[in-house]
């Protein structure tokens, strides 16, 4: 691990660890938090970077998104029909990314918003960048990949995991996988065999989960 590396993961470390400080002061389970925070930080921090916000500017961005979830996460209905959780917390971010460049502008924050109520409709929020829907289902599918092949990565041999990530997720050709990694052409498609369905079974539980989570 480089440098950089190690400084990003320190970073994280130093966020996750203020960020449950400050949740811990709001009475709510930590380690519900603890999952939450998992489970979206990276999602969020990504579409806060993509955006153009810096690094500190984006950590800035899951804090803030984070304790707002947590203000309001009692109201919140789990009912389909009033929309999934995910997209509650994609209108959060968009209003706290919305609110940063407006500061940066010098201009007042968006009226305030109790995300959750029953008689609260989904506010109008300026897109703080063009294309933010795109941008948020893009990086929500790239977060729901990482999230499944990190799970893949723990069920299956180191092995088979590299010649799936070749073959399946960069698409690259099985006879230079074969030729790359000293195995033969049938083992290329023996691992496929073996890890898709792990693969597809992982994707499918976590975007269920990340999408509508259980209700407490």
């Amino acid at each position: 691990m480089d440098n950089k590396q190690a400084s990003s993961k320190m970073n994280w470390a130093h966020t996750r660890r203020t960020l449950l400080e400050r949740l811990r002061r709001t009475r709510t389970d930590e380690s519900s938090w603890y999952d939450f925070f998992e489970t979206y930080s990276r999602l969020i921090y990504s579409v806060a970077r993509k955006s153009g916000l810096s690094h500190a500017d984006a950590e800035d961005i899951v804090q803030s998104t984070t304790l707002k979830v947590a203000q309001y996460i009692g109201r919140f209905e789990f009912n389909p029909g009033r929309g999934k959780f995910r997209n509650w917390v994609c209108l959060i971010t968009k209003q706290q990314i919305a609110n940063h460049f407006r500061k940066a502008n010098r201009l007042p924050p968006l009226a305030e918003w109790e995300p959750g109520t029953e008689e609260d409709a989904e506010p109008e929020i300026e897109d703080p960048v063009s294309q933010w829907d795109a941008l948020w289902d893009r990086e929500y599918l790239a977060h729901i990949n990482e999230l499944a092949l990190a799970e893949v990565k723990q069920k299956v041999s180191p092995k088979q995991y590299q010649i799936f990530h070749l073959y399946c997720i960069r698409e690259q050709d099985p006879a230079r996988i074969a030729s790359l990694l000293g195995v033969s052409a049938n083992e290329v498609y023996l691992a496929k065999n073996r890890v898709l369905p792990i693969y597809e079974a992982a994707t499918r539980a976590i975007h269920c989960e990340v999408a509508e989570p259980a209700a407490a």
